[in-house]
């Protein structure tokens, strides 16, 4: 990514196929109807690299297929689907009882779904989830089925990578004592104020969220950006250096903030422990836009009141909502928001763009974007 500023139509374009090589195994590939025959049964998506598996200008010969949703998907999306598929059943539902029903002969689903559901769900070939985290999504059933999951990663990361550089922000130039002081109308000072150019920023996870804040921090604050993350990835010219998740506890002491944007799964629960936080540098801040059980929250509280650390500034917690009686709310120098950095327009946008996208490549015979790998949870 070479400039922020980029059009949606550009970022589909750009997104890396290489993330469906997360696929399980290689599916049937698409056949081709013949004249007179009855409609073909609605193909499994594609999910390997094997581009291009039709001729310029040919059809998959894909027949009727069905795609149920609870969502209220606006009207322009729902006639760029239409566009892009015309032979696509879209089921808007308004209930869940209606849901229940309709999933039944559905050959995808968009947006989220029960246990229930899936159970019902005779033709299921896809689903595309609506969040870019599908820990709460991944039962064996699923898992261990050929039902392609797809997720929504990278398409709020520019939102949430806001978030993060204003967390961050909002601890070094004190926002969050200046709102206490404007809500009490009382004009003081406020010490310890610094500045995050220079600064030194370690990220864990690479993905989306991790790439959209490491080129801000770079380009936009002049910071100096180390990261670890589990896949081979090359190294983006504005991260200083990357390794794999072992590097944790020697990037800890080094860092000015350390970042957590990895995903959810059994390997990383807990990962932002006691030993992280005492590693760290007492001016340091940890900030935290991923997900709440990743860190090892009384351990966090302690770090705060004994000053382990300088401040935290969290959009996750381990309990959402946050009970009003958390000890973590009074741990110290510390900004919450309620999970909420992936909220804009733009993500939304983003969002029904991809799955416009997915929907062209799966009436193609193409490789869908971001599939998830059912078993390493991401």
């Amino acid at each position: 990514m070479q400039k922020i500023g980029f059009s949606r139509r550009s970022f589909l374009r750009n997104v890396s196929v290489a993330s469906t090589g997360a696929a399980m195994a290689s599916l049937p590939a698409v056949g081709h109807a013949m004249a007179g025959d009855a409609a073909p049964e609605p193909p499994w998506p594609v999910t390997v690299e094997s581009y291009p598996l039709l001729e310029p200008g040919k059809s998959a010969g894909l027949g009727r297929f069905k795609v149920a949703t609870m969502d209220e998907m606006p009207a322009t999306y729902q006639e760029k689907l239409h566009a892009y598929a015309p032979a696509l059943d879209l089921t808007l539902c308004r209930t869940e009882e209606q849901y229940l029903k309709e999933v039944a002969d559905a050959n995808v689903i968009y947006g989220g779904f029960s246990r229930e559901h899936l159970r019902a769900a005779r033709q299921l070939r896809w689903i595309q989830w609506p969040a870019a985290g599908v820990e709460s999504i991944l039962y064996p059933e699923l898992v261990n089925s050929p039902i392609v999951l797809s997720n929504m990663q990278r398409m709020y990361s520019p939102t949430i990578s806001e978030t993060a550089i204003g967390l961050l922000l909002t601890l070094t130039r004190g926002l969050n004592r200046y709102a206490l002081q404007t809500q009490e109308h009382v004009w003081r000072d406020v010490d310890g104020l610094r500045e995050i150019s220079g600064l030194t920023l370690g990220l864990v996870g690479l993905g989306g969220i991790g790439t959209d804040t490491a080129y801000r921090a770079h380009y936009g604050f002049n910071m100096k950006v180390l990261a670890v993350d589990p896949k081979p990835l090359p190294k983006p010219v504005f991260v200083a250096e990357l390794h794999s998740p072992e590097w944790l506890p020697k990037m800890a002491p080094q860092v000015d903030v350390l970042m957590s944007a990895a995903p959810h799964t059994p390997v990383t629960e807990g990962m932002f422990n006691e030993s992280i936080f005492r590693a760290m540098k007492p001016t340091a801040y940890f900030i935290n836009v991923s997900r709440g059980k990743l860190v090892d929250t009384p351990a966090l509280v302690r770090a705060l009141k004994e000053k382990w650390i300088a401040g935290a500034g969290l959009d996750v917690a381990y309990r959402e909502p946050l009970p009003p009686d958390d000890p973590l709310w009074t741990a110290g120098n510390l900004i919450i928001t309620s999970h909420s950095s992936a909220v804009s327009r733009g993500s939304t946008e983003r969002c029904y763009d991809l799955f416009c996208e997915n929907v062209r490549r799966y009436v193609s015979g193409l490789p869908l974007l971001n599939v998830v790998d059912k078993q390493r949870g991401y």
